[in-house]
């Protein structure tokens, strides 16, 4: 069921050169109890995480004119060997590149363009992937350039990517067990594409490293920050 919400007098610059009323909201794609159906487009492994007894619901968050690719996924895991099956399940999906990352949030907030969670819903671990095929299809169509956009090649979709909330109290990474295979970086949900293969991509890659800004945080955050840095330091090692 597609819960609605119309953004009235929104100028979309980054997809169309005119302005326009665009239309936005979430899609369900997943509740608690039920299975996922396998999709054709999906690698296999990917139901058997999807259908991991933890999983409670999934969203689709979409913009009008965009592929919309991505679904998050939900899990109310209740300590770490509930964490590292799943993180076995995602090294069991047959593709590549597996991705895990860790958020120094206590639980996830926005997903997407539109989608809000309520505030304090505990989610520790959220899956997300998106679909090179739809994007695929997206793109044979889609006007080029893209309003401000202007593409090279066809984006890159979200690879299956499992986000960990460090601050939940539920997580524990010295008992964080990450098997062979899967990147882990230090990051929030994905957004709409693993690559945008676009000038704006291209430029800043080319571009001398700036140095980053680091964020203001709130002592917990900055906390759950260090403890990310220390465990990806000795990940490295």
């Amino acid at each position: 069921m597609r819960r609605v919400t119309w953004l009235v007098a929104l100028l979309l610059t980054m997809a169309v050169a005119d302005e326009c009323l665009a239309i936005a909201g979430t899609s369900s794609v997943a509740s608690t109890g039920q299975e996922v159906s396998p999709r054709d487009s999906w690698p296999k492994g990917v139901v058997e995480l999807l259908n991991d007894p933890t999983r409670t619901e999934g969203w689709n968050d979409w913009f009008s004119e965009w592929p919309n690719d991505v679904c998050h996924y939900a899990f109310d895991v209740q300590g770490m060997d509930d964490v590292n099956r799943l993180l076995e399940k995602l090294a069991k999906i047959e593709a590549q590149p597996l991705h895990v990352h860790l958020s120094f949030l206590a639980e996830p907030k926005g997903l997407g363009w539109v989608t809000q969670l309520p505030e304090k819903n505990g989610i520790a671990v959220i899956y997300s992937q998106g679909d090179q095929a739809q994007i695929d299809q997206w793109y044979g169509h889609v006007r080029k350039p893209f309003g401000v956009i202007e593409f090279t090649a066809t984006p890159v979709a979200v690879p299956p990517t499992l986000t960990i909330f460090v601050q939940n109290a539920k997580i524990d990474l010295d008992q964080l067990k990450i098997p062979e295979g899967i990147e882990v970086t230090a990051g929030y949900l994905p957004g709409p594409f693993l690559r945008w293969n676009d000038q704006r991509e291209q430029q800043a890659e080319k571009a001398p490293p700036a140095a980053a800004k680091a964020p203001e945080l709130d002592e917990p955050s900055r906390q759950a920050m260090e403890r990310i840095e220390t465990f990806l330091k000795r990940r490295a090692e």
